[in-house]
């Protein structure tokens, strides 16, 4: 097994074929789990990343491409994560970002966490449509709509799309994640949110709560 520290600096030079590679290779041989991978070796890498953009000007350029490698071993997870899932919850949950938000990979790394812990997922992805959210709402007959920002300035398009959500469906729980309202605390105040769920602790729990 590599070092968290190793692997991030594969993802930094951009060995995209290596660390696909390993990733496979320990995943199949049972050396590596789903939760090893992203709790010890992709969320601390992502938190790693730095963007000096007055030193690099190519620091924006360089986040893209590591952050492609990052979601090409995502995507190589997903029947591992299907494996590894826990018996079914009985819960359906959409996954969405709002309009003009672009920054889907923590949300798409949450959306396998709770598949994980046995939901049924329907991951939408960044700068979802808000009207094409609202008609999936009704369709999915979902049980909650999980809402990631990153980018702070789009923390007032949320609201507006939480309101018109709770208009819609009632009875649909709401929850809301993401770097901008770790940043912002304050602003959940003014949201009609159920939960706000921090990390994958957080959802670890919110599963075996709803699973009793």
């Amino acid at each position: 097994m590599i070092e968290m520290r190793e692997f991030h600096q594969l993802i930094v030079d951009e060995k995209k074929e290596e660390l696909i590679e390993w990733v496979t290779e320990t995943m199949n041989s049972g050396t590596l789990t789903v939760r090893t991978l992203y709790n010890d070796y992709l969320i601390p890498s992502v938190g790693l990343f730095e963007c000096p953009f007055q030193e690099d000007p190519l620091c924006i350029w360089k986040e893209h491409l590591r952050t492609s490698v990052i979601r090409s071993i995502v995507e190589i997870v997903y029947p591992y994560v299907l494996k590894e899932k826990k018996k079914k919850i009985g819960k359906k949950i959409i996954l969405a970002c709002p309009e003009r938000e672009y920054h889907e990979l923590p949300l798409r790394i949450v959306s396998d966490w709770f598949e994980l812990n046995g939901f049924s997922t329907i991951f939408a992805g960044g700068n979802t449509p808000r009207s094409s959210l609202l008609k999936a709402v009704e369709y999915e007959k979902a049980d909650y709509v999980a809402l990631s920002v990153s980018n702070p300035y789009n923390l007032c398009r949320i609201k507006e799309m939480i309101d018109e959500i709770k208009n819609v469906k009632q009875t649909v729980k709401i929850i809301v994640g993401g770097i901008a309202f770790e940043n912002n605390p304050r602003f959940l105040e003014k949201l009609s949110v159920d939960f706000y769920l921090k990390d994958l602790a957080a959802i670890d729990r919110f599963s075996e709560e709803i699973r009793g």
